[in-house]
């Protein structure tokens, strides 16, 4: 193997792709959930409980207690004015589950040049990732529409490990699906400070941060060893 790495995992969101501000608003599709139910609740209040929901997931996930979709629709709609039979809190989260359309996915520039490029050179690539609310199912389902699928040896999603970085567990899972490679050469590319930086350093490999979609400047978190605007320039600065 030349260069510095045999392998190289990816964070997901806004590391690989980014939420897109087509299609339909989650808010919209679950008001007309709840009116098709009969339940009232106005636009402003809809959109209160489910910044709650939001922020308690968010909550949970800064301390490292993974959750469901289900336990998080519950916990949002619990602050609307209204009761929401159980069936109905089942309809809401499989709006959740489902995602959006793939196609209005934004996929992060250069990225399918750049896993060509680190597979042509025989590293071996995967990805580790705290999902949110929606699970990896249909995470893997946008980057197979986009052509990204393939290019992955192995996955360290957090509802399936059943914990969020900058856990070791996730790491550790990541590395023994790799292949166990030596950590001084595995590097972790993602966007935030706090959990894909602070992840990476704790499991002794390489951390590169990528801010090509989002920068993240206000979350406590060591800097990264590299720091990226474009995923073209990756496997240049790792030595392939």
């Amino acid at each position: 193997m030349s260069g510095t790495v045999d392998a190289v995992t990816f964070d997901f969101w806004n590391t690989l792709v980014a939420e897109g501000a087509a299609g339909t608003p989650r808010g919209r599709r679950w008001h007309r959930v709840l009116e098709q139910h009969g339940l009232e609740v106005s636009t402003a209040q809809l959109a209160a409980a489910m910044e709650a929901g939001w922020q308690w997931f968010d909550r949970r996930w800064r301390e490292g207690t993974v959750v469901t979709t289900a336990e998080a629709v519950e916990a949002a709609v619990a602050h609307l004015p209204v009761p929401v039979p159980p069936d109905v809190v089942d309809e809401l989260a499989g709006i959740v589950v489902a995602g959006t359309d793939p196609a209005h996915m934004v996929v992060a520039p250069g990225i399918g040049e750049a896993l060509e490029r680190l597979s042509s050179a025989g590293v071996r690539i995967g990805i580790i990732c705290d999902v949110g609310m929606t699970p990896s199912t249909t995470l893997r389902r946008y980057l197979d529409h986009h052509g990204l699928l393939r290019h992955f040896d192995h996955w360290s999603f957090s509802d399936e490990v059943g914990a969020y970085k900058p856990d070791p567990v996730m790491f550790e899972h990541a590395a023994a699906g790799l292949g166990s490679p030596a950590p001084g050469r595995t590097a972790h590319v993602g966007d935030l400070l706090r959990t894909d930086v602070a992840g990476a350093r704790g499991a002794g490999w390489i951390s590169v941060r990528y801010r090509g979609l989002a920068d993240d400047v206000g979350d406590d978190g060591p800097e990264a060893d590299l720091v990226i605007d474009h995923h073209a320039d990756l496997p240049d600065l790792l030595g392939l």
